[in-house]
């Protein structure tokens, strides 16, 4: 077994303290290599990881190829709806794009013809497979690595709280999915578990899905020597602090110095909680304080209408905004002008927004607990009951800060951030767990 180098070192003394300073990601720029992205699914306008990543490491100078399918996630399809066309493509971001026509699908689970032929084209040095439950390439990934010794580094998100079990509906369902897991996909993990050098969880609770599933105790010892603890994360070219777009945004809302705008981004679904929010928004402009919340995720649906609905009864709901899903350029000027964000469940869109250095409220639930520094870069709330106080809290604090104060935290907080959230923090931290620097 290959597990992951205990020393990722590069030398001692002066050398080593030069390498450290260095800016993130500069030592991933120090040696160029065929890298192939293996997803199922891969969606420039949605962002998320897989797409952070490519174009992440091919601005950092390595030759980046991604190999998906043609087909849209079956989360994202409410914002895409039309497949993408098959064939290869060189994106302006710098990356390749290799699109394949699947023979079946089922669900996120993904069957394409192709892969191995282009894993033989491209000749990676190194494999990065994202998303090994949709199946895409994992096979034909392993088969590869095994034949020509080249590293692979898996990455998984999956939490036990994604399998939603509160009515009967649900509860079967998540029982199908645990019998398919056992029936279909269990063999693949085990062998992504075995082959790879690294295995990148990206929260903790995450880790503990995994040995959760291990049948054997040499797997779970596998899986504790190879899994590490990495966040999700974002394009540090496209989330940033701007002081000049968060006053145009302000101006434009007709916010007062003191307004705190509170921001969600986040696919408008019932499951998620945001009734709650809006109720507690709501509870705080009866007391008077000066709040306003803006809602970027909406789908032009009937769940829509009704949260609409729920809207309009609030005390003040001219301070409200459901706004459709937009391109990370808008995403981040929503975040600039944000006072506070609040995410109720595990989103990418968090950490993005955390990339402005926006500070967010957060449940401290396990899926969560290793996002924030507390009364740093956010603020964690009790479950189940602590959400109401700890906002009302948190907005009394932020209200009392004066704009040019605001402006300068949030720029220490987005270069805090960016030393553990930026794509190029992570993926250096990547490479070095996986002894590639």
């Amino acid at each position: 077994m290959q597990g992951v180098p205990e020393d990722i070192g590069c030398g001692s003394g002066v050398a080593a303290d030069a390498e450290r300073s260095l800016p993130a990601g500069e030592r991933l720029r120090q040696r160029s290599r065929r890298i192939a992205v293996i997803c199922g699914h891969f969606m420039p306008e949605v962002g998320y990881q897989e797409v952070w990543i490519a174009r992440t490491l091919a601005r950092l100078g390595q030759r980046v190829r991604v190999i998906t399918s043609t087909r849209v996630s079956m989360s994202a399809r409410k914002v895409l709806r039309t497949p993408y066309p098959a064939g290869h493509s060189v994106e302006s971001d710098g990356y390749e794009l290799l699109r394949l026509r699947p023979l079946a699908w089922f669900r996120s689970a993904v069957w394409a013809p192709g892969v191995a032929a282009a894993l033989e084209e491209f000749r990676p040095e190194l494999l990065l497979l994202l998303g090994v439950g949709k199946l895409f390439g994992v096979r034909d990934a392993l088969r590869y690595a095994q034949r020509t010794g080249t590293p692979l580094i898996a990455v998984f998100s999956e939490l036990e709280e994604y399998r939603l079990r509160h009515t009967p509906y649900l509860a079967v369902r998540a029982w199908l999915q645990d019998l398919g897991f056992a029936l279909l996909k269990q063999r693949v993990y085990r062998g992504v578990i075995r082959h790879a050098r690294l295995l990148v969880c990206n929260m903790p609770a995450t880790q503990q899905w995994l040995l959760q599933r291990c049948r054997t105790d040499a797997e779970r010892e596998q899986v504790r020597t190879k899994a590490r603890v990495l966040s999700l994360g974002y394009d540090r070219e496209r989330y940033f602090f701007d002081a000049a777009a968060r006053q145009e945004m302000r101006q434009r809302w007709g916010c007062t110095e003191q307004e705190v705008v509170l921001l969600t981004v986040t696919r408008l679904e019932p499951y998620k909680g945001l009734e709650r929010v809006i109720a507690a928004v709501g509870q705080l402009q009866r007391q008077g304080l000066p709040v306003r919340y803006i809602l970027v995720g909406g789908l032009q649906d009937s769940y829509q209408q009704h949260v609409a609905q729920f809207i309009a009864q609030q005390p003040q709901p001219e301070r409200f905004a459901i706004v459709p899903f937009q391109p990370a350029e808008l995403v981040r000027r929503y975040a600039c002008a944000a006072d506070l964000g609040i995410w109720m469940q595990p989103a990418i869109s968090t950490q993005e927004a955390m990339g402005t250095g926006l500070p967010v409220l957060l449940p401290n639930r396990e899926s969560l607990v290793h996002l924030l520094q507390e009364g740093v870069t956010g603020w964690y709330w009790r479950e189940p009951d602590g959400f109401e106080q700890r906002l009302q809290e948190v907005v009394v604090q932020l209200s009392g800060r004066s704009e040019p104060e605001r402006c300068r935290e949030r720029q220490r907080l987005a270069h805090v951030n960016a030393q553990r959230f930026s794509y190029e923090a992570i993926l250096e931290q990547v490479f070095g767990l996986a002894g590639l620097l």
